[in-house]
């Protein structure tokens, strides 16, 4: 097992973190297995005129995990991530993909690319005793991954090219509405081509914080740190349900133009992802 170099780099920090990390989910899911996907260290670095030298400090910020579940319990996957990463913010803010036990061990026997991954090269961090999976040899072969990739990148263009469009004729909710499916398509397209694994979710920050497992560029797109980089993300993340549904939904041209050159920024992060396809084999991958 080879993980990614975080995990060797911040191994102290995350072993600090584990234990609690694990009892929270634990509490909020019970689950059968949880595995580490990826995971951001960040460094910092102070000095002043009193005091020129400093040694730099570092520490775990986030996490990725897949959680495996015996039974869902009559909730959608969706519902247990959510209340999965609610528990633990306060602790540590985490990224979850919830699957139930059963599907990912269909995944395995199928040959399914992202579950051999995961199998082969993601840390355990918790285990429940009774969860033995299948191991998987093979991992089939994806013929049309190379068109899907290229059908997902013109698919995005389309309705980025339809945002401008409703742009122009001063439609700016349609308009927002188009850049809101125009990063769903690519953001979904990138994360399919990089790990194997399909997002049924609309929400754009939940695919950023997937696809960021497969782009480090991803997270600097949509910093918010400030409130006006908050803001400007809400309009983008709303679009899907307020632009069709709520009357109030408004966003201006210069709005519109600021999203739409971030959106674009995916595009090409996704077109150097076609010129360069992730190859899904059986060796270990650095997230």
């Amino acid at each position: 097992m080879k993980p990614f170099t975080i995990y060797h780099f911040g191994k102290d920090a995350h072993f600090s973190n584990q234990q609690r990390l694990v009892d929270l989910i634990v509490n909020a899911a019970n689950p059968t297995m949880i595995f580490l996907l990826g995971a951001s260290l960040l460094r910092r670095r102070s000095e002043s005129i009193f005091q020129q030298t400093a040694p730099t400090s570092q520490h775990m910020a986030d996490y990725i995990l897949l959680i495996l579940m015996e039974d869902l319990n009559n909730k959608e996957a969706h519902e247990w991530q959510d209340k999965i990463e609610t528990h633990c913010k306060a602790f540590i803010p985490v990224t979850t993909i919830v699957l139930q036990k059963s599907a990912f061990e269909e995944w395995l026997r199928v040959g399914n690319s992202f579950a051999i991954n995961v199998q082969q090269s993601a840390v355990v961090i918790y285990n429940s005793g009774s969860c033995q999976l299948p191991v998987s040899q093979t991992a089939n072969h994806d013929v049309a991954a190379e068109k899907n990739l290229a059908e997902g990148l013109t698919k995005a263009k389309e309705f980025l090219a339809g945002s401008e469009l409703y742009r122009i004729r001063k439609q700016h909710a349609m308009a927002a509405f188009m850049l809101h499916q125009s990063a769903e398509q690519a953001l979904r397209t990138l994360l399919k081509a990089g790990t194997g694994y399909h997002a049924n979710t609309h929400s754009i920050d939940r695919l950023l914080r997937y696809a960021g497992l497969v782009s480090y560029q991803l997270p600097d797109i949509f910093p918010q740190k400030t409130e006006e980089e908050k803001r400007l993300f809400n309009l983008l993340q709303k679009a899907y349900i307020d632009t069709r549904y709520k009357e109030d939904y408004k966003i201006s041209n210069a709005d519109l133009l600021k999203l739409t050159e971030k959106i674009s920024h995916i595009h090409e992060i996704l077109e150097q992802t076609g010129k360069h396809p992730v190859k899904h084999t059986m060796s270990p991958t650095a997230l």
